[in-house]
């Protein structure tokens, strides 16, 4: 495993049985990762005064296992959009390698409409982007941002119609610049010989990144109003599947026990656990939210797309 700035405690990685479930060293190692990740990103928070809770199934696990989810995989934290941003502006200098803060800005061709930040001298790429791109692929943790929900329908889904309008620009002009790839098929062989003069000017103009800023502008629309309701936009508007909170969920905080550091969760995390999954002490084994994903806790994802077309037994291992 890669260097960690964070000391584990003795047999940490060892594997062990938690509710029914095995936990391998792979995994363990995995969590060590994103726990170090997180520290990083505690440390620069705690540093400019900016504020981030713990949210969906870390929140879960913190509640129900004192730790991770047996069977998962990452962590997920939020923050107030004006946090996220200053959190964005000073990233750069307060973040060295192998951290790396990752948005549409820090490097294109992601288009994640939320914040990862990653360990460069790892590999963690998606199965469903193997091989296809360059942008940063090492192992992270989520950073979500809220935005204000207004109350009003029809505005609501006038928001929604004009920031998918721009995020579906942005991936238009990025499937020719940032996110091309070559294919097999006459429609690739077509698109490859256009590929150089439209890539010249869509870096030249800049569409995929002035597209993005709109889209984030219309996520941002209402933030200067008071609204009862907030939720992460920039992931996605569907809020029938992936809900909205109380904005007053933020007010305050506790730090409860999360493997062997103390994580920020609401004080009413109750409440929106049970929002959230129902009777939340009731085991239900799930898979990670990312789905498979090709991971290596030695090497840097830089190495593993070296080696894409090399045979299997020399490519780093895949933990699905």
């Amino acid at each position: 495993m890669v260097d960690l700035k964070i000391e584990l405690p003795d047999g940490f990685l060892e594997e062990e049985v938690r509710c029914d479930y095995t936990v391998t060293k792979d995994i363990k190692e995995v969590w060590a990762i994103e726990i170090d990740l997180l520290m990083q990103l505690d440390e620069v928070c705690k540093k400019h005064n900016l504020k981030y809770y713990i949210t969906d199934g870390t929140m879960l696990g913190t509640v129900r296992h004192k730790g991770f989810i047996p069977w998962d995989d990452d962590i997920d934290v939020t923050m107030f959009r004006d946090d996220y941003e200053k959190l964005l502006k000073v990233a750069e200098t307060e973040f060295k390698y192998p951290y790396f803060l990752q948005t549409e800005y820090s490097d294109p061709g992601c288009l994640r409409g939320h914040a990862q930040l990653r360990n460069s001298a790892t590999t963690g790429i998606l199965k469903t982007e193997e091989g296809k791109f360059k942008f940063n692929q090492g192992l992270f943790l989520d950073v979500f941002v809220m935005d204000n929900v207004i109350d009003d329908k029809k505005l609501f889904e006038q928001q929604k119609k004009d920031a998918e309008k721009y995020r579906k620009r942005a991936v238009k002009y990025a499937r020719w610049s940032t996110r091309y790839y070559k294919q097999n098929t006459w429609q690739s062989k077509v698109k490859g010989i256009l590929y150089p003069v439209v890539n010249t000017f869509l870096r030249k103009t800049k569409l995929e990144e002035k597209n993005f800023r709109k889209f984030e502008e219309v996520c941002k629309r209402y933030n200067n109003m008071e609204t009862k309701y907030v939720t992460t936009l920039e992931f996605s508007f569907d809020i029938e599947r992936w809900g909205k909170r109380l904005k007053s969920y933020f007010d305050k905080v506790e730090y409860m026990p999360f493997e062997f550091i103390k994580l920020p969760i609401s004080v009413d995390y109750d409440e929106m656990l049970r929002n959230d999954y129902g009777d939340y002490m009731v085991f239900k084994k799930g898979a990670s939210a990312h789905g498979d994903m090709i991971i290596d806790t030695d090497r840097s994802y830089t190495e593993y797309l070296s080696l894409i077309h090399i045979s299997e037994p020399t490519r780093p291992r895949l933990i699905s």
